[in-house]
């Protein structure tokens, strides 16, 4: 490990592609290599490309025809120089002044100039200046340094998933061969198959197979501790729901305010009724002295239902109310300019959510989900919520399975909505939750899309595996569904359940784990992998945040919305509880000094009838 250019460190030419050995004199660059660097006896690090590593529009696009009939001038097009830019930098970075070269299947070879940025086609007969740099000490390199200035996809999530993958591959090849065993075991995700057909080989030689699972597993991890902190892994288990889910046409009035509007206004009624009706108990006895009994009774026949819809609508107040105090007056007042402002405020509201879809919050989180009133559709209830119980998901959330049985859904296409403007169209082979494909019979087709009446439907959410670069905040996914070709809008849960991630693990005392630790020592060397060989784990990049609300959709008003109607409101409410205090403090004063002054009258005229005595 401390012998960094120790050719025996790394994958020698021999090993990946056979017999045959790449020499100075004579490179044979187009090979079927793909994307399997090689090592050859001048430490040259050369990589084969194809256009299936193309995942994103940053990846390096192999060059068209018309690139390859301009290759007389050693110089890409200027498309082309610029798609390859960045990852001739990356390596560049990576293996510092390392002898690195990047060839296209039956295209030909480049090589990048890190002084001038320059991408020159390379023929590998000549043994050109460039091949004359040292390698330099590449342990411990870590690529977060060197992906620190690139925010889109990176591309070395492709080749390290190759290459653990082809570890893999040689790595059983190997065990099976030195157990004289013509069958192949290929080590894929951790399924029944895979355990199978390594129990199975077990068998067939008596022997305790030590298996190699690549699996997926929800990592919890300090990033800070890893030198690799970049995922390996295409796909991750995310929630599917259907995107935006409109708002019946009888409830879009209830949308127009918040529940906090809605709760305050009710509050501010509330208190106004009361306020009237305290006002009357309190001044009962003086309505006998300033109305006709006729108006009295006239006015109790009335409910306080007719009270508000005159102060409001009528704008005539009752007469009763009014009357010599100020109380009412001043309530009026207030709650018409409130009711006139709400009003306006509540019509335009209308106008704007009759005229434009209206839709409940997308669900953004597991949180939103477990709340909402949706049904996850899934094929086996009992290990769906096995499965939720590992994650430690809630009760509520497993409470929300429901059967699909064997529904089938979609194998079409799938798309990428950013901004409504489809920027990314993917085909994936995969159908959801299903037993059928397309070479299946018409009949067992039918069979199984009518099978079960809950079926997947616009109201309900379903798992779904999808890849990762799928798997960002705030996607809207649209999916084909069989077989009436009708395109359904879905909305990507930003918060996935579970990503998947390769890890590898070893039973105590392998007997091949060594040949295995070797293989890691090479990929440790070169820093694609974690310190560790027992557990090496790639580790997600953390989620995205949600993306904020859109600024063109309807929302509702709230309490920022109406802060001058609720604060007159407010306001007046507390004035005319201090006026009808002080009211029935003075008329309390008023009627004492009365008194008073009918005793005095009353003194005047005894002592008056006494005197003409």
């Amino acid at each position: 490990m401390d012998q960094i250019c120790d050719e025996r460190m790394f994958i020698s030419s021999d090993e990946l592609i056979g017999s045959s050995v790449l020499s100075d004199q004579n490179f044979n660059l187009t090979r079927d290599l793909y994307t399997n660097p090689i090592w050859n006896s001048k430490n040259y690090l050369i990589f084969m490309l194809n256009q299936d590593l193309c995942h994103s529009p940053t990846c390096v696009l192999p060059p068209t025809q018309s690139y390859v009939q301009n290759l007389g001038n050693k110089t890409l097009a200027p498309y082309g120089n610029d798609a390859m830019i960045f990852c001739f930098k990356f390596f560049w970075r990576f293996f510092r002044g390392l002898k690195t070269i990047i060839c296209y299947k039956e295209i030909g070879c480049s090589r990048y100039d890190p002084f001038t940025e320059n991408i020159l086609w390379y023929d590998g007969g000549k043994n050109e200046p460039y091949f004359e740099f040292s390698v330099t000490n590449m342990h411990k390199k870590t690529l977060r340094l060197m992906l620190a200035d690139y925010e889109g996809d990176i591309v070395m999530d492709w080749y390290l998933e190759n290459w653990m993958q082809t570890l893999l591959d040689e790595s059983l090849a190997a065990l099976t061969e030195s157990l004289n065993c013509t069958t192949k075991c290929y080590v894929g995700y951790a399924s029944y198959s895979t355990r199978k057909i390594g129990h199975e080989i077990g068998q067939k030689f008596d022997i305790d197979l030590h298996q190699v699972e690549l699996g997926a597993t929800k990592v919890e991890v300090d990033y800070s501790k890893f030198d690799f902190s970049v995922g390996v892994e295409t796909e991750a288990i995310c929630v599917l729901t259907p995107h935006s889910k409109l708002v019946p046409q009888c409830l879009v009035p209830f949308k127009v305010f918040t529940v906090p509007v809605w709760i305050f206004i009710v509050i501010t009624v509330a208190a106004f009724v009361s306020t009237q009706h305290i006002f009357l108990h309190v001044h009962s006895g003086c309505l006998h002295g300033l109305y006709s009994e006729r108006e009295i009774s006239l006015f109790h026949n009335f409910s306080s239902v007719y009270t508000m819809y005159a102060y409001f609508i009528c704008g005539s107040p009752p007469r009763l109310l009014l009357g010599r105090l100020f109380t009412g007056k001043i309530l009026f007042l207030i709650f018409i300019f409130s009711a006139l402002i709400i009003s306006t405020i509540f019509l335009g509201g209308m106008t704007t959510l009759l005229t434009n879809t209206v839709h409940y919050p997308e669900i953004d989180t597991l949180k939103d989900l477990e709340g909402s009133d949706l049904s996850i559709q899934v094929k086996d209830i009992e290990a769906a919520g096995t499965y939720f119980a590992q994650l430690g998901l809630s009760e509520e959330m497993r409470a929300k399975l429901t059967c699909s049985l064997d529904y089938y859904t979609t194998a079409s296409e799938w798309f990428l909505i950013e901004q409504n403007i489809v920027v990314q169209n993917l085909f994936r082979g995969q159908d959801i939750g299903n037993e059928t494909g397309y070479d299946s019979e018409p009949a067992m087709i039918l069979e199984q899309f009518t099978k079960n009446v809950h079926a997947i439907m616009e109201e309900d959410a379903f798992l779904v595996s999808l890849p990762r670069s799928l798997d960002r905040s705030g996607n809207k996914i649209i999916l084909t569904r069989w077989p009436a070709e009708k395109k359904v809008e879905y909305h990507l849960v930003p918060e996935c359940l579970k990503s998947n991630s390769y890890f590898f693990t070893f039973m105590k005392n392998s007997f091949w784990f060594d040949a295995f630790n070797r293989k890691a020592a090479q990929f440790l060397e070169t820093g694609l992998v974690g310190k560790t060989f027992e557990h090496i784990q790639f580790i997600d990049q953390p989620e995205v945040a949600p993306p904020p609300p859109k600024e063109d959709e309807p929302r509702p008003y709230s309490l920022n919305d109406l802060q001058l109607p609720f604060l007159s409101l407010v306001l007046g409410l507390l004035l005319s509880l201090i006026v009808f205090v002080a009211e029935m403090v003075v008329e309390d004063f008023e009627n004492v000094a009365v008194i008073r002054k009918l005793r005095h009258f009353k003194k005047y005229l005894f002592v008056k009838k006494l005197i003409r005595k």
